[in-house]
């Protein structure tokens, strides 16, 4: 008896005990749920810097696009964190490193083939989740590396809807390339369809240092070919680049064959190209299809002022991407953030886009277009879609 006693004089103390407490003290609501660290690195100063700032933007807008303007996944907020690498390989690696030692296990982005070549395998080595952005090298993704994916294009990509160029069968096609990673894997990308089919390939590398093309543009013009592949990513030298292709005559004998840059290039273009039967390929311009999301884009960016680039697409596939990631992962375990991405397909800015699972190449369409001029001003036009991009 004395023993149950004291139990129920203990349960006497304890509800005594609770009632003292003051009045204006509560018990404490259920932990708020921790943030979701996001790591951006990318070029906003330097030669990519335009194709930095696209994707940025479109990034911003993706993520509260595709979590319906609440910045939130699992019920946990997305804080972003935005570093400048200048394109420099050195800078990102820092910056990697600073991310995950705050705990980020999602980083996206850089324009800079350099610099995700650099950042796929510190990827690895972490277990982070790395997704490219513009960068086009294409040993950037590859079976042996689950950690990167990507959400632009390969070079190889790129140059798909070249493939059936005719005649090429014994004809010279100069490979005029920068002496870089982006140079290298378009003049590989050229070599893989080309030289089956019997075209004749010949490189020019220019360094990245260069200010004056006209030894090389004159050395173009020398090599009398009937194509001229020119792969470019430095928007601060391209004009200069190609107006020395132009005077020392190249365009005259021989047809241009490049990749469509970002908007501001269009009148340089359409201005080099005329009467020169340009064949340009392009991953994406503004309005070159239309989907819901590209609908949706379009009518915030007039609000808002902005404008739509090369790279637009890739900062909104890299925020589906993200989202998709933490699908059911409130945790951010990378594993279950890599199996939610192998075979992902959704509709993006231009079309179906789909995670190869195999290498995590993102298969998509691509286009040859045209500039023509409107007004003014030059426009590209769209010759033709080429579906479901897989090289």
């Amino acid at each position: 008896m004395r023993k149950h006693h004291g139990i129920f004089r203990g349960g006497v103390a304890a509800l005594a005990l609770a009632l003292v407490v003051p009045a204006g003290f509560s018990a404490p609501a259920q932990a708020a749920k921790a943030d979701t660290k996001i790591g951006v690195i990318t070029s906003n100063s330097g030669p990519l810097k335009s194709y930095g700032d696209a994707y940025n933007d479109a990034l911003e807008w993706g993520l509260s696009y595709y979590t319906g303007g609440t910045m939130k996944v699992n019920g946990s907020k997305l804080v972003v964190t935005k570093k400048d690498d200048g394109a420099d390989p050195a800078a990102a690696t820092a910056f990697f490193k600073e991310m995950v030692g705050n705990g980020t296990k999602i980083i996206v982005g850089t324009a800079s083939s350099g610099v995700a070549l650099t950042l796929g395998p510190l990827a690895q080595q972490n277990k982070v989740l790395y997704i490219s952005g513009p960068a086009k090298n294409d040993a950037v993704t590859s079976a042996a590396n689950k950690y990167v994916f990507r959400s632009g294009n390969t070079s190889l990509q790129d140059f798909a809807p070249l493939s059936n160029i005719k005649p090429i069968s014994g004809k010279k096609v100069i490979l005029f390339v920068e002496d870089n990673a982006f140079g290298a894997g378009n003049s590989g990308a050229a070599k893989l369809f080309l030289a089956p089919k019997g075209a004749i390939l010949e490189d020019i590398k220019v360094p990245t240092t260069a200010t004056d093309f006209t030894p090389f543009a004159k050395k173009a013009a020398d090599a009398n070919g009937a194509y001229i592949f020119v792969a470019w990513s430095n928007a601060l030298t391209a004009g200069a680049m190609f107006t020395a292709l132009r005077q020392q005559g190249v365009f005259a004998k021989t047809r241009p064959i490049t990749g469509l840059a970002g908007v501001g290039s269009y009148d340089i273009y359409g201005t080099i190209f005329d009467g020169a039967s340009a064949i340009l390929t392009n991953s994406y311009f503004p309005g070159v299809v239309k989907t819901p999301t590209s609908i949706a884009l379009a009518k915030d960016y007039a609000k808002t002022g902005k404008s739509q680039d090369l790279f637009t697409s890739d900062g909104v596939n890299a925020a589906k991407m993200i989202v998709q990631a933490l699908k059911g992962n409130p945790g951010v375990d990378v594993d279950t953030a890599i199996k939610n991405l192998e075979g992902f397909t959704f509709i993006g800015l231009k079309g179906i886009m789909k995670v190869r699972a195999s290498d995590h190449v993102l298969i998509q369409p691509m286009f040859i277009v045209k500039l023509v001029k409107d007004g003014a001003r030059y426009k590209p036009v769209l010759v033709s879609t080429l579906r479901n991009v897989a090289h």
